[in-house]
């Protein structure tokens, strides 16, 4: 049965198995603490913490990408460069869709439903961020 499933099937697998248990662990630290008075306070210090992981990802992809084309234009490599690209664009598919049914599982409480997708965003960019530093 194995060997029927695909290289890409096993990574994506692979991929949800360690970030579905990293997202769940009950002992994230989003920062937030002082916030928690408020559910709206603590949505909003959840966005800009967001804003901000996502803006230290965005200065790491970027570096990489730089090397990479670095890289393509001394090796002629071409695939490199295309498949980090991709590696990212499915990436971000997957936290959508990661987070997304953590809202719905929360619903009809909204708000419960916001904090639990903006914890896993937050923590799904955070970890995002520790692999692509290993490069």
């Amino acid at each position: 049965m194995l060997n029927l499933i695909t290289n890409k099937t096993k990574t994506t697998l692979i991929l949800f198995l360690g970030f579905t248990s990293f997202v769940s662990h009950a002992q994230f630290n989003d920062g937030c603490d002082k916030e928690k008075t408020t559910n709206l306070s603590y949505l909003r210090c959840l966005d800009n913490k967001i804003v901000l992981e996502k803006r230290t990802a965005d200065t790491w992809i970027t570096k990489i990408q730089l090397d990479l084309e670095k890289k393509q234009n001394e090796t002629g490599n071409l695939q490199l460069l295309r498949v980090f690209k991709r590696s990212e664009q499915d990436f971000e598919k997957f936290i959508e869709d990661n987070c997304r049914w953590r809202y719905l599982n929360r619903l009809p409480d909204t708000i419960a439903a916001a904090i639990a997708y903006k914890r896993c965003e937050l923590l799904s960019i955070q970890k995002h961020i520790e692999l692509l530093q290993l490069q």
